[in-house]
């Protein structure tokens, strides 16, 4: 009779009748001499009500169970997110990793919420457990350690040690240079530290694998040249380094616009926006003819076409799809590190197959 009730509130929690599971709950407690099981099905129906206390009482009473105490951790993990209290829901992700962690979301839920409450140490032993288990992909847990140390570069920098703000950027790069964050942030502690030509290297072997604008800005950074014209040559020595992609063109054709080159710009936007111009390169065009031309008409047609044009490039979260301005290791709409990839919608953005990588990463090298 107690197991048959028992069976009856599972498929009652199954069927979402909370008041069904909760009466068979009650009896299956009466009849049988094994709480476990009953907390279980309590905890879910008073979770099909809306009595929350009611399943925090039960999940915790399952902790005092050796066998449903994992269980029961998952449980009060929940109900912490739920109620928005990630201090709690922390603590109980930690001991569910101490009993179990091999398992897969007990790893990536703990990494998650450390990286969330910028804990990147612990964040980082979780993740090297996680990958020694084999429970993170040896190629995904390489990014993540690399974007990991950017912030513990960030961290260091704030507290005064510039050589290992330096040296925890540099170890990022060695990881996973194909990541624009961290190209950026090793490149821009060079040019902090005196040291523009190895920070110029190292946006060449970024810009070959990942270009972005930012990069583009640093490298005329660190090459220190302010005449107009020289910065065209400058910007067309790091375009070289990955000559087919529209963000060599728009550099390109920006150093243009600066120097004065309206031919030479309007033949770089022309190549980049093919028959279908991003927005970026229609606002460009305007530039360009409102500079070279100066003809009203033509500069709103084009800033009319960018109203209508395709999204360009920005940073959106590969896990949730949010738009972002800047780059940012946890995205800010569903939690998640990592995830922010430069790409257009509907793309993968930046993150190259590893074989890929390595070869566009040898041939930056030569």
């Amino acid at each position: 009779r107690g197991y048959r009730a028992l069976t009856q509130g599972l498929a009652a929690v199954a069927a979402g009748d909370g008041a069904e599971a909760q009466k068979h709950a009650r009896k299956a407690d009466q009849l049988l001499s094994e709480p476990g099981l009953t907390l279980l099905l309590s905890a879910q129906a008073a979770q099909l009500n809306g009595d929350r206390d009611g399943a925090n009482r039960a999940f915790t009473a399952m902790l005092d169970d050796e066998q449903m105490a994992f269980l029961g951790l998952r449980g009060l993990i929940g109900q912490a997110l739920r109620e928005a209290d990630q201090a709690k829901a922390l603590a109980y992700a930690e001991r569910a990793f101490r009993l179990r962690p091999q398992t897969p979301w007990v790893v990536h839920s703990l990494f998650d919420m450390q990286a969330q409450t910028g804990d990147w140490k612990s964040a980082q032993a979780t993740l090297d457990s996680g990958v020694r288990r084999k429970v993170v992909a040896a190629d995904k847990g390489r990014t993540l350690k690399a974007l990991l140390l950017v912030e513990r570069s960030r961290n260091a920098e704030r507290d005064g040690n510039a050589g290992d703000a330096l040296a925890l950027a540099r170890e990022a790069f060695g990881l996973a240079p194909e990541r624009i964050a961290v190209t950026r942030r090793l490149a821009e502690l060079q040019i902090k530290t005196g040291e523009p030509k190895r920070a110029m290297k190292t946006l060449e072997r970024g810009w070959a694998v990942a270009p972005h604008p930012d990069l583009a800005r640093l490298y005329l950074d660190a090459a220190g040249e302010s005449e107009a014209l020289k910065k065209v040559g400058v910007v067309r020595r790091l375009a070289e380094k990955n000559p087919t992609d529209i963000e060599s063109h728009i550099a390109l054709a920006q150093a243009s616009v600066e120097a004065g080159l309206w031919g030479e710009a309007r033949r770089h936007l022309e190549t980049a926006g093919g028959t279908t111009p991003t927005a970026r390169v229609c606002r460009l065009m305007a530039d360009v003819e409102e500079h070279a031309h100066s003809d009203p008409a033509r500069v709103r047609d084009w800033l009319g076409r960018a109203a209508n044009a395709p999204s360009d490039r920005s940073w959106r979260c590969s896990s949730c799809g949010a738009h972002h301005e800047s780059w940012r290791s946890v995205c800010e709409s569903c939690g998640a590190f990592g995830t922010l990839q430069w790409r257009a919608p509907g793309t993968f953005g930046q993150v190259l197959p590893p074989e890929e990588r390595l070869a566009l990463e040898a041939a930056a090298q030569q």
